[in-house]
């Protein structure tokens, strides 16, 4: 096997060297990476990570960025191999880790100076759109981060529209001109569509990263707002790239849309039975739903963890300059990287796959499209409170969720336990459970 890895870093070879039995490496941060991993990252340096042109800034970016939010030392040894391997696309944001996630990027800027000319690095303004505390967000982020510039900076969480004013214009005119920062654009986390739509009519958004992954690939309002942004030239960048559920099944419903009933039977495995993974593969499959395993099983035995391919079927989507992803280890460089080296396309059999498998999740996953805000008033606090229960049950940030659903403002705290979400959730295109979901989390969160 391991022969075959120092030949080439092909689909299945590469997944194979993920399996635990070898021993393990430390280096210096302290991060415990098997050898097998080792011998892929090492094998992977000497590759080409792909790139794609971010809009109308005529940068070429890899197509696999470097999630920011990390805030531990050892991610300075993630970010040495990261760019080695090509991934020069860096998100972070002011208030990721409470300003830690800038401050060790700084860190490393500070040690490796020269390197700053290599890495395409964005960050964000957190819940802010005026210009004094945007300023104030621009220059303690350069200090954190020890640059002159910021190559993309963002506001964090766009809301709305009407937020993309005249003062913000002419502020992104000015710190460009100041070289304070390259380009200028924004994050959105809900009412991607409309969001889109209307930088698209503007002229002065450079790049956009809008939460985008397999869930949404046949939104037809997504999708048009994607086509009016590629049109105006502006760069887009994916987030919440796995399509994470806001909480386990099992806990938020008894009944489903969507669910095994509605599938055509399965040629991996009846009823959702998996077959097995091959011997030189594991999986840890304690928490994991029938339609889960059966995905998993398919296009394990292609090669690949479900994973690589959720991001692999975005990368297929040329509009999508590159496809952000949280690396916290080295396994998830490998395995990323790995995905992003692979040339070979999904089949039909394999799309057909993940929208089986999207279909199915349709109950545990908020597209963000506010309609239960709008049957409810921005005041429930529903695809705040959705989101922050992906965080602690997919994401495994519990402490994070916690705070953010602490600062929510307590008029929507004390109203859950007694409150109808009964037209929220009629208004939900997925049908979510949205009145269960609030007091779970009221109850995980609270």
């Amino acid at each position: 096997m391991m022969k075959n890895v120092q030949k080439q870093i092909n689909r299945r070879a590469f997944l194979k060297t993920t399996s635990v039995g070898s021993a393990s490496l430390v280096i210096s941060s302290g991060i415990a990476v098997n050898a097998s991993a080792a011998q892929a990252i090492n094998e992977n340096i000497s590759k080409k990570m792909p790139t794609r042109i971010l809009g109308k800034t005529g940068v070429p970016i890899s197509i696999l960025g470097m999630g920011g939010s990390i805030d531990t030392s050892g991610y300075l040894n993630i970010l040495r191999i990261g760019l080695n391997m090509g991934i020069n696309y860096w998100d972070s944001a002011n208030g990721y880790g409470n300003g830690r996630n800038e401050e060790v990027i700084g860190q490393f800027f500070s040690k490796y100076p020269e390197e700053r000319k290599k890495v395409f690095q964005a960050t964000k303004a957190s819940r802010t759109t005026e210009p004094k505390s945007m300023t104030e967000q621009l220059n303690l982020s350069l200090e954190r981060m020890h640059t002159d510039y910021i190559d993309l900076y963002l506001i964090h969480g766009l809301q709305s529209p009407q937020h993309l004013t005249s003062d913000v214009k002419a502020w992104v005119e000015k710190k460009k001109k100041e070289g304070k920062i390259r380009y200028f654009g924004f994050s959105c986390h809900a009412d991607m569509a409309r969001l889109l739509t209307h930088a698209s009519t503007l002229g002065w958004v450079d790049a956009i990263t809008a939460s985008y992954n397999y869930q949404l690939l046949k939104n037809d309002e997504m999708q048009k707002a994607i086509d009016a942004c590629v049109k105006a030239n502006i760069g887009l960048i994916a987030m919440k790239t796995q399509g994470q559920r806001i909480g386990p099944p099992a806990n938020m419903q008894q009944g489903r849309v969507g669910g095994p009933q509605d599938m055509e039977e399965n040629p991996e495995g009846r009823n959702g039975q998996m077959p097995g993974p091959p011997p030189s593969m594991e999986m840890n499959t304690s928490s994991k739903e029938p339609e889960d395993l059966t995905a998993m099983s398919h296009f394990m035995k292609k090669g690949y963890t479900l994973e690589q391919a959720k991001l692999k079927v975005l990368w297929e989507d040329k509009r999508i300059a590159s496809c952000l992803s949280e690396m916290t280890n080295m396994t998830i460089i490998k395995d990323n990287v790995a995905a992003a080296l692979d040339s070979v396309k999904l089949t039909q059999k394999d799309r057909g796959m993940l929208d089986r498998l999207a279909q199915y999740d349709r109950c545990y996953y908020c597209h963000g499209c506010l309609r239960c805000e709008s049957a409810m008033g921005q005041e429930s606090g529903i695809p705040d409170v959705l989101r922050y229960m992906m965080y602690f049950n997919s994401y495994g940030k519990k402490d994070d969720a916690r705070r953010l659903f602490k600062e929510l403002p307590e008029s929507v705290k004390a109203c859950i336990v007694s409150r109808d979400y009964s037209v929220a959730e009629q208004a939900c295109p997925n049908r979510i459970e949205i009145g269960k979901a609030m007091k779970e989390a009221l109850r995980l969160l609270g």
